[in-house]
């Protein structure tokens, strides 16, 4: 029996090293890399986005027997960095229409909105909302925090503007009475090449909502990206951009996704037709680049921590 607990033990210390050096690779592998290919460092991105703007429907349905009340969110930070990088939102339009909340987390974008929702009630509910400063009225970019800052030579490999994500049924773990029943949000956006020569590259939806489908874009993704967001189908266009042009871009998402397909990603990269470009880009906006941090669960250590749980457990009824 002693025996027995030695050899546990030991195996119990080996599963906790690994555990410890697998979080650390999980890690940096999510910090920079996407798939096989590593985010090398910049200083500079000649393809930038403006004049975002999402048009979003969803159904809620309240499973409890007293009413609640939920708002429209008007800040998206919670996978994006620095702090300072934050997305803020104005509202459009609603329908059904808004109401005034008790309390206001953003008074200076003319306070929060939302509707209620009474005891059983299923309620559908649509609006729209146009970014302001970053990604509104000035121009901004996503890409990796921690990129490699190593010096490779004489070929470096060049992965384009990177991607944020969320949960469309978020609110269901704010409020576990409210279940989302179904969300579907259409958003678009400008790309400008700020430079006065051709700039080609791979350019990614700047949003997508996780466990999510594409549904339609415009023009259509060149390839669905399915390595940079864990659990995300994220849009991604070949693009080629006039010198000082711009082009602009919508794209559609449905949750939950289904097992159909349900649309025909592949279309014509924008590269082999420069007079796709919307019209020229006059200059002018604030640039502001927008990192993302690592994004997507590292589900190793997870696992591995569970079977460090069972071994202790056994260990203990052993003893």
């Amino acid at each position: 029996m002693n025996r027995l607990k030695y050899l546990i033990l030991i195996r119990l210390l080996a599963i906790f090293l690994f555990s410890i050096f697998a979080t650390s690779k999980t890690g940096f592998a999510q910090e920079n890399r996407t798939g096989g290919e590593t985010w090398v460092n910049h200083t500079k991105a000649s393809l930038q986005m403006d004049s975002l703007w999402v048009i979003i429907t969803v159904t809620v349905k309240n499973k409890a027997d007293r009413p609640y009340y939920f708002k429209i969110g008007q800040a998206y930070h919670d996978h994006l960095f620095p702090e300072n990088a934050t997305i803020k939102w104005i509202i459009d339009w609603t329908d059904p229409p808004k109401v005034k909340m008790a309390k206001s987390r953003f008074p200076e974008l003319d306070g929060d909105y939302g509707w209620e929702i009474d005891p059983g009630q299923t309620r559908t509910v649509s609006f729209k909302l146009h970014a302001v400063g970053d990604f509104g009225d000035e121009l901004s970019y996503i890409t990796p925090v921690n990129e490699d800052p190593t010096y490779y030579w004489p070929l470096v490999s060049e992965p384009g503007l990177y991607t944020s994500w969320f949960l469309p049924n978020e609110l269901e773990t704010l409020n576990t009475d409210l279940k989302i029943l179904n969300w579907t949000g259409t958003f678009g956006f400008s790309l400008k090449n700020i430079d006065y020569e051709p700039v080609y590259g791979i350019v990614r939806a700047p949003i997508v909502p996780s466990n999510s489908k594409l549904t339609y874009s415009n023009p259509k993704a060149t390839f669905i990206d399915y390595e940079s967001v864990p659990g995300a189908y994220v849009a991604a266009w070949d693009v080629a951009i006039p010198g000082r042009s711009y082009s602009n871009f919508e794209y559609t998402y449905q949750w939950p996704a289904g097992g159909e397909e349900g649309y025909s990603y592949y279309g014509t990269p924008l590269k082999s037709n420069f007079s796709a470009a919307a019209g020229e880009y006059l200059g002018g906006n604030k640039t502001a680049t927008v990192p993302s941090r690592g994004t997507g669960i590292p589900w190793g250590p997870f696992i591995i921590g569970a079977l460090v749980t069972v071994a202790a457990i056994a260990y203990t009824r052993l003893h």
